[in-house]
């Protein structure tokens, strides 16, 4: 599968004064193959180090204390020649003191190519990284998936229909593939698998992958967070089929307050475990001066995780728009989490009338709507527009591309081109 980091990895290869990289994302989204594919295809040989528990890697570089000798030692261990320039040095699951170590001892040294792999964000927080390069890896984006699938001529005409606003003549075979992608959660272990077109094995696969991230709750200091934050994780897809998507502390238990959840639900958002969109109550810039702390929502990292917790068979997922629904939203904040926007809504009269805001670098602001199948068009979007002089708005739904009395309408699958607006 031809991924967007492979550019990346070529660049950061070309680049004349090369720092070792940090690479890092989410479980299971195809770091480590990647960068593997990398090294096959760009380097006389590629070296991989497991960092977890590696004793014989662990003593290499607390014994040795300059390039040469850590290089010999990592020969010797790996059974490979270590070329200049022409090797490919991999640690994989980077631990804190293996990162250290490698940003002391090749320090403005370009001669040997190395590559750290993570997925524990906390790793980068409170650190200083002048001496490395940090690139951030995220899960298949339908884009990628409609280049693997053979549909690439599809982005195209997906992306002229974005910026000219022009219909899309493929609009039906383009939201039959987007109901399939958004099953897979975007994982490339389930998206290349064949055998993955059974929902059930797709289930079991989302099942590893949900206990996986439980799993870095473990990290957590004490156990009663550790506790809570599984509460949490369990609780979100009961709280986004609410009418109010707003979270509620009193669903995960009788009388439940913010304070005893807080510091579980920091940790899932600062580690990618899950995401935050939080409500603003005003819509000027910057966004982030409006929020509301304690007013917010919690949605999954990928629409994958979110259809195992539903529970439900994909022949009546077809025919329940609600539900589909559900998986349509958790992607679009997926997608827009990852083209770099931080995600805001807007809530008036306890009901949610803007589903996301969304901010540009150049300090612009854009209404989204989700237009729900059957639903009669709000008259809320308009109404904000109108308050505070936003000239663009959009509603994203099942309507093929136009525009009408001045909103910009774009369909599901057609949310990746959002970054175009960054």
């Amino acid at each position: 599968m031809e991924r967007k980091i492979f550019n990346t990895l070529l660049q950061w290869k070309k680049d004349k004064i090369k720092k070792p990289m940090l690479l890092y994302g989410p479980n299971s989204c195809g770091k480590t193959y990647s960068v593997l594919d990398f090294g096959k295809k760009e380097y006389k040989n590629t070296i991989y180090f497991e960092c977890i528990e590696n004793i014989e890697l662990n003593y290499v570089l607390e014994k040795n204390n300059t390039v040469d000798k850590v290089i010999r030692g990592l020969s010797a261990i790996s059974l490979e020649t270590i070329l200049q320039e022409e090797s490919l040095i991999i640690f994989d699951n980077v631990t804190v003191n293996v990162l250290e170590k490698i940003k002391k001892l090749f320090l403005g040294n370009s001669l040997y190519h190395i590559i750290m792999i993570t997925n524990q964000k906390n790793i980068l927080i409170d650190k200083k990284f002048d001496d490395i390069v940090i690139k951030n890896m995220q899960l298949v984006s339908f884009s990628e998936y409609l280049k693997y699938m053979g549909k690439e001529q599809l982005i195209d005409f997906i992306v002229d229909s974005f910026k000219t606003n022009v219909q899309m003549p493929f609009h039906t075979m383009a939201f039959e593939i987007y109901n399939d992608y958004i099953l897979t959660g975007g994982y490339p272990e389930i998206i290349t698998n064949a055998e993955c077109k059974d929902i059930n094995i797709t289930n079991a696969h989302h099942q590893n992958n949900s206990n996986l991230q439980k799993g870095m709750l473990l990290l957590l200091d004490n156990l009663i967070d550790i506790k809570r934050g599984i509460e949490v994780y369990d609780n979100i897809f009961l709280q986004l089929s609410k009418d109010n998507k707003k979270f509620q502390y009193g669903l995960l238990k009788q009388g439940g307050r913010s304070k005893e959840y807080d510091n579980a639900i920091n940790y899932m958002i600062n580690n990618d475990i899950v995401l935050r969109s939080y409500k603003v109550e005003d819509i000027t810039p910057p966004l982030s001066k409006h929020r509301d702390d304690d007013s917010f929502k919690l949605y999954y990292t990928n629409s994958g995780i979110l259809f195992k917790k539903l529970g439900i068979s994909y022949n009546k997922l077809l025919t329940d728009s609600h539900t589909l629904y559900l998986l349509y939203e958790n992607d679009l904040a997926t997608t827009l989490k990852n083209s770099g926007f931080n995600l805001y809504y807007h809530q008036s009269g306890g009901k949610s009338e803007i589903d996301f805001l969304i901010q540009a670098r150049s300090g612009k602001i854009i209404p989204i709507e989700i237009v729900r199948k059957n639903m009669a068009k709000s008259k809320s979007l308009k109404l904000v527009m109108n308050k505070y002089e936003l000239k663009e708005a959009i509603r994203v739904g099942e309507d093929n591309f136009m525009v009408k009395n001045g909103i910009k309408y774009i369909p599901f699958y057609a949310v990746f081109c959002l970054n175009e607006i960054i």
